[in-house]
């Protein structure tokens, strides 16, 4: 199911939340959504699950618009809030049941379908407590498996490991990576690694404004800078004449170069062609990654003034 965002825009007085952010999601995976505090994460989260009204802009999921459709398009969506509200008092199963009811789940069906997520999101050995009683990642999970109790298609989780300690954040990661061959999450994290280790693709939102939309493996190539590879022989050097104009070549190694070349110019197969044309044998090829941390700091990054 295509959810499709076209020019949203959010206005509270004269403060702009969002400024004109479109984008489509259109098949299963994991897409994070994010930016600095205040860029508009939770307030694009809430447009899109009907809490919140947006100034101007359209947001369709599949043949349903807002806010036409709100009640058939909140039946589609799956959502964990940054602040999971529950039920303290009640326990676990009970809760759940009754989320599925909410949603309009009766009898036997109900109970199966809660008896399955229960197993799915690792709450078989808490599932007779009370949520009250539960730590932080466990009620994190009820959360979760309440977002998944009608199988909506499309999830929205903010900040779903928010104060979680490592082994659940680990776990969690491993739940949302899992969940993505079979539905279309959009998540927010503070965590960088954590969206470089579990997304499909990436947005960067700062100042209301969509900076990037890309997938995971190519966002470095929206930005304007070189890009490097190592080069490693079986001892002797290349030739390195075939280089584009631009490319410099910088010995780190008895036999290892690091070659850098402007971006964009993808140069790993004019390397290999080389090293065969030339008969020199490559022991190593690769192409160093840019970390998403820096992409993130230079899309986001505030210009400081000079003083006068």
């Amino acid at each position: 199911m295509q959810l499709r965002v076209s020019e949203l825009t959010k206005r509270y007085g004269t403060q702009w939340a969002l400024k004109g952010v479109s984008f489509t999601l259109d098949k299963p995976g994991v897409y994070g959504y994010l930016g600095p505090n205040g860029a508009g994460k939770s307030t694009t989260f809430k447009i899109l699950t009907g809490y919140l009204r947006p100034t101007s802009g359209l947001v369709e999921l599949g043949e349903w618009r807002l806010p036409t459709h709100k009640k058939a398009i909140q039946r589609q969506i799956g959502y964990l809030p940054e602040h999971n509200p529950l039920y303290l008092d009640m326990y676990v199963r009970e809760y759940l049941l009754f989320r599925g009811q909410v949603y309009g789940l009766r009898g036997a069906k109900l109970r199966q379908r809660v008896e399955e997520l229960i197993e799915q999101v690792g709450l078989t050995p808490e599932a007779h407590k009370l949520i009250g009683a539960l730590s932080r990642g466990y009620r994190q999970r009820v959360g979760l498996a309440a977002a998944l109790l009608h199988n909506p298609p499309l999830l929205i989780l903010d900040e779903p490991t928010s104060g979680l300690d490592p082994n659940q954040v680990i776990e969690i990661r491993q739940l949302i990576r899992s969940l993505g061959t079979s539905h279309q999450i959009i998540f927010s994290s503070h965590i960088l690694a954590e969206v470089q280790a579990i997304a499909d693709h990436v947005l960067i939102l700062h100042k209301g404004k969509l900076v990037l939309n890309a997938p995971l493996s190519e966002v470095e190539h929206h930005l304007n800078r070189e890009e490097e590879y190592l080069v490693e022989t079986a001892g002797e050097a290349l030739n390195w004449s075939f280089l584009p104009e631009g490319a410099t070549v910088e010995k780190i190694g008895v036999s290892l170069w690091c070659v850098r070349a402007p971006g964009g110019a993808e140069i790993r197969r004019s390397i290999y062609e080389a090293s065969v044309q030339q008969k020199v044998p490559l022991l190593r090829l690769e192409k160093r990654q840019l970390p998403l941390e820096e992409v993130f700091r230079q899309l986001t990054q505030e210009t400081v003034p000079t003083q006068a």
